[in-house]
């Protein structure tokens, strides 16, 4: 039956049909970014999507959208608390356990003065309500490492235990490491952190954002994947995989994957991926871009053996080699039958190289008895063009979630001249789209405020601005204005040194813009 279907699969690709239409799921006025996917073990058809964007008058927070039918309709959006009125939310992740509660974790924090954490929350109500649990790793806990950018939440399938692994913030300049915490508790209480390197594994003074990427195998093993350069260590830069029995007491590590430093495009997003094979428990998979052959490609590489030994790397991307079609933002998943797909943001079909041209979404799966990937398919239904907005951190973030023969998957483009998210749900034996909805829907008019930061007066210019709200950190309405013409000039004098907030409503669509009086 298997291979008939590899068979179908290959020739729908072959004839380039199947791919899906795509929309938005949730619609935000201003921004809306770094979407997550995270479907309900007990009940495949419970799927949620979580990611950062503004409600009118407040600060960036954490939406979630809950659908019960396979992402055929989904809920109204719900707000994650923030723990401050002052803090901003960002890097949301979720994940359920074997009884349907849903955890999700994410920063919020104030810039100015530093403050806050990575929080984590819960939902009984399988993402429609959600329950404060604790503060899990404070900003200030490793001094001036601010050791809570992109944290990532797992859990272990065989007790509940909860793991978070965390990086430095990306303004903190290297040598960096890689930071883990663990409950026990069901996320009441979290461990002491610490390093997931450690001597003969470490990462090195060259890496400045050392991303661990976690996952648990189904016999509980903790494992990740995070980047090293020490040249005692191994001459090459690569991969270590580390593995943990105790919660993250001790762990064990092993060379995974190193080759000659690359070059590529700097703003790629070039994080890896790492999964655990369901139904076995020694069957590990890592996915990650590199440049090795001039521009970035997508990499697979897998151990049988728990990550003592690991596969060359299989380039996973059919375009053609070096052709300066770069190919990024990556993410993998395993279905609860051991099928596995692999997505990422693809530029073959664009006119131009690089990072800033225009992209797709594509994907390749591979059944669990099957030692080949699929060919590769389109998951996204437009050539998405390029804008700035995608070169800011985490704007355009992939999410993949596969189970009951159903590939879902959410990313960022920018096809309508909006920042959107947009979500596709496909049938794994077709390929073919079996529903749309939209995640995000968000006008991003070209809006340019100099100087900033600044003293006191502020000009913003762009075209068909109309109105100008301006709110201080707390949210507390500063000043409303008109404007006319090109140039609008903000006028902060008599407020106070800090950080503000201006929601602009344009002819083309409405924006915040963040502003910094000295």
């Amino acid at each position: 039956m298997k291979r008939f279907l590899i068979i179908l699969l290959f020739l729908m690709a072959l004839c380039g049909l199947g791919f899906a239409q795509n929309t938005n799921l949730s619609n935000g006025a201003v921004f809306d970014g770094e979407p997550y996917l995270a479907v309900n073990p007990a009940n495949p058809q419970h799927v949620v999507a979580a990611w950062m964007g503004y409600s009118f008058g407040s600060l960036l927070g954490i939406k979630t959208i809950v659908s019960f039918n396979g992402g055929k309709t989904w809920s109204a959006p719900a707000m994650l608390p923030h723990f401050s009125p002052a803090f901003h939310s960002a890097d949301p992740c979720m994940v359920f356990d074997n009884a349907g509660t849903l955890f999700a974790c994410y920063i919020d924090y104030r810039e100015t003065p530093d403050s806050g954490g990575i929080y984590i929350t819960k939902s009984t109500d399988g993402g429609l309500h959600w329950a404060f649990l604790s503060k899990a790793l404070d900003l200030r806990a490793d001094g001036l490492k601010a050791p809570i950018d992109r944290p990532w939440l797992t859990i272990n399938p065989v007790n509940n235990h909860l793991y978070i692994t965390s990086k430095p913030a990306p303004w903190v300049a290297a040598p960096n490491r890689p930071y883990f915490i663990a409950s026990i508790d069901h996320g009441l209480n979290w461990s002491s952190w610490r390093h997931i390197d450690n001597s003969g594994f470490l990462v090195g003074n060259f890496i400045q954002a050392p991303m661990a990427a976690p996952a648990v195998s189904p016999d509980g093993a903790f494992h990740c994947m995070y980047p090293s350069w020490v040249v005692s260590q191994n001459l090459l830069p690569g991969y270590i995989h580390a593995k943990s029995l105790d919660d993250g007491t001790t762990f064990t590590y092993n060379g995974a994957y190193y080759t000659s430093p690359g070059t590529g495009d700097t703003l790629a997003k070039a994080g890896g991926h790492f999964e655990c094979d369901p139904l076995d428990a020694l069957h590990l998979t890592f996915v990650f871009p590199e440049s090795k052959y001039g521009d970035f490609d997508i990499f697979f590489i897998e151990s049988h053996n728990d990550g003592v030994t690991w596969s060359a790397p299989q380039r996973v991307n059919s375009d053609a080699q070096g052709n300066g079609k770069m190919q990024d933002l990556v993410w993998s998943s395993f279905d609860a039958q051991g099928n596995f797909v692999i997505a990422w943001r693809d530029r073959r079909n664009s006119p131009g190289t690089g990072y800033t041209t225009s992209s797709e979404i594509w994907g390749t799966m591979r059944w669990k008895d099957s030692v080949n990937f699929s060919r590769n398919f389109r998951i996204s239904d437009t050539l998405a063009p390029y804008q700035h907005v995608l070169s800011l951190n985490g704007n355009d973030f992939m999410a993949l979630a596969v189970a009951d023969d159903t590939i879902h998957a959410a990313w960022g483009d920018t096809r309508n001249g909006y920042l959107n998210i947009w979500y596709s749900r496909l049938d794994m034996h077709t390929l073919n789209s079996t529903g749309i909805s939209n995640i995000v829907h968000d006008p991003m008019p070209d809006i340019r405020i100099y100087p900033n930061p600044g003293n006191s007066v502020f000009y913003l210019r762009g075209s068909r601005v109309m109105d100008v709200t301006i709110y201080d950190e707390q949210g507390k309405l500063v000043r409303e204005q008109k404007s006319h013409g090109s140039t609008t000039q903000i006028d902060l004098s008599e407020q106070p040194s800090g950080i503000y907030f201006l929601y602009i409503k344009t002819g083309v669509g409405n924006v915040y813009k963040r502003i910094v009086r000295d």
